[in-house]
């Protein structure tokens, strides 16, 4: 790993433009930084920028898989979401959610903590798709409220919880049913206690 240093002695890592959201894969090797309408693998050891991944239009949100081998990107601009493959960091077949083209689409992305499954928010259609990482398959398209903006998923893996325009939605990721929903102010961020 990198040496940790003091506020004044860091140095920079250039990414690219607007540089969001990060994930780093379970081992801590890799962090994976989306910047510049791309994804960017930086080594930790060294604080290298590897190669850019072009992934789909407008990412916006990533999540690794517990087992650190695939990275799933949340791409708004193109109704998708990118696998990554973490050891080769190149992108495979890119996945098909939420409406048509310019629409508007996927936000938010969560992963159960078995990593069987990825849950992805569909901000135009108000709807979450569940996505079987064994397969790359999307599944029938959730409905939970008008432009669904965050998702947490409990510990145990039995609730995911997304917030909406309309409040917080529960659903049974044994069933992929939504829940009665819970009226909230906004549709805000949304974290679980562990």
């Amino acid at each position: 790993m990198a040496q940790p240093c003091q506020i004044h002695e860091c140095k920079t890592i250039t990414v690219g433009s607007f540089p969001g959201p990060i994930a780093i894969t379970p081992d801590s090797k890799t962090a994976y930084v989306i910047a510049g309408g791309r994804v960017i693998p930086i080594g930790t050891a060294t604080n290298k920028v590897g190669k850019a991944i072009m992934v789909g239009s407008r990412p916006v949100a990533i999540v690794i898989t517990p087992n650190g081998k695939i990275a799933y990107v949340a791409n708004y601009g193109s109704n998708s979401v990118t696998p990554i493959n973490t050891a080769t960091n190149t992108a495979l077949k890119a996945i098909k959610v939420g409406s048509g083209p310019g629409a508007g689409g996927p936000g938010a992305i969560a992963i159960t903590p078995n990593g069987k499954t990825v849950y992805v928010s569909n901000f135009s259609s108000g709807t979450v798709t569940p996505i079987q990482t064994a397969t790359n398959k999307p599944l029938k398209a959730i409905t939970v409220g008008p432009y669904p903006a965050d998702i947490a998923i409990t510990p145990n893996g039995k609730t995911a919880y997304v917030t909406s325009g309309a409040g917080v939605t529960p659903i049974d990721t044994a069933t992929s049913k939504a829940g009665k929903l819970i009226t909230v102010i906004s549709n805000g961020a949304i974290a679980i206690t562990p």
